[in-house]
């Protein structure tokens, strides 16, 4: 048999090399191997992948299809940027247009918010803020006043609730959003107001000041001794914390009957209403929210309850959060409700804020009352329908049976 020779004195070069080898020399060229091979791997991935980086399933889709919608555009601004006839280059997406394209998906509660817009929109939500002290909503066209605090600023000159507005500062406002875009600004500001009340034109003067919301007003009724008076004006951060508060305090001056006035309440946190419900009513059901998609997710109340003989007050400025409160005491027996029909606003929205400040809120789910059915654009019918300035009155008769 030949040998092959020049084999034979490489392999008794190896095996003379790995005795030359320490232990500790070859964990090192083990090591050295280990991250030459990761290294090959990587390098295959990033070929297949044909990026330049590694990107999570749910990014790559996302970029995916931001590519498939948008790139012609993105591409086409691009050369825009490139023609030499062309001096100022079009902003890719500016304030407005997004304001525009917003406005248009068909959603009347959807809105784009500016940093500055945003800013503002968090405020009223968190309790304290600078303002006149007023809550407006939109109504057939027109922003009117819905809520007027007492002590603020609008309050003292004497803005009422139903004032409609037609100018603030000289300027009509588009919506009620915008409404409160002209009204904010600095403490101490002024704020020259043009009100119609009836047929009326009416003009006040004022100056912004920092607001603490106080969102739930309460009394024991002199004209209905024993009978606890809570209004809650809004929905915000604390309200509920408020609410039972009122409910402790007017039990301890010897409350035992109690009217909740949700009258020209437009709503406001989801989740403070739903913690009022749960805390007045015993084990039962709240609501129920359903997304696009069909997926439900449905809020309960727990076992332990209040327990109050009451009666609650609406009218059609009663709305969204409001509804879902009145609805839920509707229809677990918990007390009558009187007055007018609601306002119907049954779908529930959330805000997404972005890195330059700016936001945008959308609908996100419809709400169902606990018996199943929808209150969007339906609205609330009470169990006694009388006019909102006669439903006090009756709420009392009722309390007295």
């Amino acid at each position: 048999m030949i040998e092959d020779n020049s084999s034979r004195e490489l392999n008794n070069q190896v095996h003379n090399s790995e005795k030359e080898f320490s232990p500790k020399t070859k964990k090192r060229i083990f090591f050295i191997m280990g991250v030459i091979c990761t290294l090959a791997v990587l390098g295959i991935l990033y070929s297949v992948q044909n990026y330049g980086r590694f990107v999570r399933q749910d990014k790559y889709e996302y970029y995916k299809e931001l590519e498939e919608n948008y790139g012609k555009y993105n591409a086409i601004l691009e050369m825009i940027g490139e023609d030499p006839l062309v001096d100022t280059p079009p902003s890719a997406i500016d304030d407005e247009k997004l304001k525009e394209l917003v406005a248009s998906i068909g959603d009347p509660y959807a809105q784009y918010f500016t940093k500055e817009e945003y800013d503002e929109f968090q405020k009223h939500y968190s309790g304290e803020y600078v303002g006149i002290g007023v809550a407006v909503t939109d109504e057939d066209g027109r922003v009117v006043i819905k809520g007027v605090f007492e002590n603020g600023p609008a309050g003292e000159a004497g803005v009422q609730s139903g004032d409609v507005i037609l100018s603030i500062n000289g300027e009509k406002p588009k919506d009620s959003s915008d409404a409160v875009n002209l009204i904010a600004g600095e403490s101490g500001g002024l704020v020259e107001l043009k009100l119609l009340r009836g047929d009326e034109e009416l003009e006040f003067s004022m100056n912004r000041t920092k607001i603490e919301e106080e969102t739930v007003e309460y009394r024991q009724l002199e004209e209905a001794p024993g009978v606890g008076y809570i209004k809650i004006i809004s929905f915000i951060k604390g309200t509920a914390d408020d609410f039972k508060l009122a409910v402790r305090d007017l039990k301890n001056e010897g409350c035992d009957k109690f009217v909740i006035d949700l009258r020209s309440n437009g709503g406001g946190l989801t989740d403070e209403s739903i913690e009022i419900a749960d805390y007045l009513l015993p084990a039962c059901k709240i609501m129920s929210e359903v997304s696009k998609n069909g997926e439900e997710k449905v809020y309960n109340s727990k076992a332990s309850a209040a327990d109050l003989d009451m009666v609650v007050l609406t009218d059609v400025g009663t709305a969204s959060a409001s509804e879902i409160l009145a609805g839920a005491i509707q229809d677990n027996k918990g007390g009558l409700i009187i007055g007018e029909k609601t306002y119907g606003k049954g779908v529930t929205q959330i805000s997404r804020r972005f890195k330059d400040g700016s936001a945008v809120k959308l609908t996100i789910t419809e709400y169902f009352r606990p018996n199943g059915e929808t209150v969007n654009e339906k609205g609330i019918t009470p169990d006694i329908e009388v006019p909102s300035d006669e439903a006090l009155e009756r709420g009392l008769e009722e309390l007295a049976k």
